[in-house]
């Protein structure tokens, strides 16, 4: 039974670590899309908030008639 035991025990080790390794990445990468899709809602907030911005200046200085 002891040798079983420790067989397995070899056989785990590796499949963790490989396990903890994409384990790892996941947790990199998901952040990182994460951060990236925040950074364009603002991006694209900032984009339409100077649109409207170049529109109300374009009136205020036009030529009353």
């Amino acid at each position: 039974m002891e040798s079983l035991l420790a067989q397995q025990h070899v056989v785990t080790e590796g499949g963790g670590s490989t396990a903890l390794s994409i384990f790892a990445l996941v947790g990199m990468i998901i952040p990182l899309i994460v951060l990236a899709y925040v950074c364009w809602i603002f991006w694209k907030a900032k984009k339409r908030d100077d649109a409207e911005e170049r529109r109300a200046n374009a009136w205020r200085n036009a030529h009353s008639s």
